[in-house]
């Protein structure tokens, strides 16, 4: 009897252990299955620096080289752009030695002046270089095929990322940038969330991976209704966004064509359209994005037309054709900030009638010089989107791009000066209330609707942390099950 009752102590003691052992696994699966989660959610909590970026278009160096740009207005700036090969869908890297050069001294030579500046390399870009790329960044019509066809298989999303790893990291990069202008379906959002996923998974340890973006629920002018960005995959993957709030061209002005009438390229608010930087911006708060991984993009170039006559030079006046062609942006009907001072300059030692105008229900600016009108952002335009932005408690801004700056760089100087001396109060930060539109737009744009939202890529740590759980469970309850049948066989 004594023998039979020490065999059931014994029994019961090993069945309690088994018990134990499967709680202790319930809780280091669960714990590892969150871990993904939690690294991410970390990112995203940790404080994190103010951006106060710039992108420098490597296209157009000889407007403002290296050494003339000064490091210490910026935290972050950006090498834009490494484009994709047409056919084989890898990094095209500059073929011209001075390009290739330029790119191999980015890093070194801005750090030179600003040792705490962080450089990214931009890879994508549609291919536009010079104020092409510039004045055409927010229409959809400026779609990237081969970065599309490098997106959408798997194998080449692998290869193509390796190597814009290392390029990055022997050129002395600190980051990297997604610039897909831009992904034109709900296959390529897909596709945009599979990829930047990746790319996170890939990335060096303290390595920046942020995206160059449009409107988070749609590109206007795209081929395709109810475009939508992965904002679940951008918010865990990415450290940001740079949001193009700017290239807001009514439907029908596509990127060489000039409108019917004159318009504002980048207004902070539209009361009747959803073509403003209010609706980009707050656009990816409402997907879900923290705001603290939101930066609002800013123009330093200007939309240029020729009016139909000179004495009728309002916004919405009736144009004929795109604005003069320049000799520092080459790109007819846009111009950059500095042409824009010297136009008015020009006119005003030549006695010239320049009238320059703020709108303060659209905050923007304009400039009409004879026949020649041109909207573009000035200082006072930026004051009032920093400030917008600091409301919404953005993580920064970046300057588009900071080679169209004056000699004097008085966009990026004062809008470094606003935004350090901006104290954002604990009423505003993370609060979108107030910086929205104040009116709902009378008609929604095309390309609105929302398709069904496509699932995010499981990442491999939580589905292999499942499957743990399910052959140590599998394991702990067979134990359990020959432990009672021998009490069950004992006892009978």
């Amino acid at each position: 009897m004594a023998a039979k009752n020490g065999l059931l102590l014994l029994l019961s003691t090993i069945a309690a252990v088994a018990l134990s052992s499967l709680s202790l696994s319930l809780a280091a699966a669960a714990s590892s299955a969150s871990a993904s989660a939690a690294a991410a959610t970390r990112r995203s909590q940790e404080p994190r620096e103010a951006v106060r970026a710039g992108y420098y278009l490597a296209a157009d160096a000889h407007l403002r080289p290296l050494a003339a740009l000064d490091a210490s207005l910026y935290t972050h700036l950006y090498y834009y752009a490494v484009a994709v090969h047409p056919e084989r869908r890898t990094l095209l890297m500059p073929p011209d030695p001075a390009a290739a050069s330029l790119l191999g001294d980015f890093s070194r030579a801005v750090k030179a002046k600003n040792a705490a500046v962080k450089t990214v390399l931009s890879v994508g870009g549609g291919g536009a270089g010079g104020a092409a790329a510039a004045a055409g960044a927010g229409s959809g019509s400026g779609s990237d095929p081969a970065f599309a066809a490098m997106a959408a298989d798997p194998a080449s999303r692998a290869a193509f990322i390796g190597a814009a790893v290392a390029v990055a990291r022997e050129n002395g990069f600190d980051g990297l940038d997604v610039a897909w202008r831009f992904p034109a379906s709900a296959v390529e959002m897909a596709e945009f969330g599979f990829l930047v996923a990746e790319w996170r998974a890939a990335m060096p340890r303290g390595f920046l991976l942020t995206a160059t973006v449009y409107f988070s629920n749609h590109v206007f002018d795209a081929p395709f209704a109810g475009v939508d960005y992965p904002s679940e995959a951008v918010a865990r993957s990415l450290d940001w966004v740079n949001v193009m709030a700017f290239g807001l061209r009514p439907p029908g002005a596509g990127a060489s064509a000039a409108a019917n009438a004159t318009a504002f390229d980048a207004p902070l608010y539209d009361r009747a359209s959803h073509y403003s930087a209010s609706y980009g911006v707050v656009s990816w708060l409402d997907a879900g994005v923290p705001a603290s991984k939101v930066v609002m993009g800013i123009p330093l170039y200007g939309r240029s037309w020729f009016l139909r006559n000179k004495a009728n030079n309002s916004v919405g006046a009736p144009v004929v054709a795109a604005g003069p062609k320049q000799r520092g942006s080459n790109t007819t009907g846009a111009m950059s900030y500095a042409e824009v001072q010297w136009l008015a300059a020009t006119a005003t030692r030549g006695s010239r009638a320049v009238i320059t105008a703020y709108d303060n229900a659209s905050v923007a600016s304009y400039v009409s010089v004879g026949d020649v009108w041109v909207a573009f952002d000035g200082v006072a335009v930026v004051a009032e989107k920093l400030a917008f932005a600091a409301r919404c408690g953005l993580l920064g801004y970046f300057l588009w791009p900071v080679n169209y700056d004056d000699a004097n760089l008085t966009v990026s100087r004062r809008a470094s000066q606003v935004w350090t001396q901006t104290k954002i109060s604990s009423e505003f930060k993370n609060v979108t209330g107030g910086a929205r539109q104040t009116q709902a737009p009378v008609q929604r744009p095309p390309a609105l609707q929302s398709p069904a939202p496509t699932t995010a890529p499981m990442s491999s740590s939580s589905s292999s942390s499942f499957s743990r759980l399910s052959w140590r469970m599998l394991d702990v309850r067979l134990h359990l099950g020959a432990l009672l049948l021998l009490l069950v066989c004992y006892q009978i």
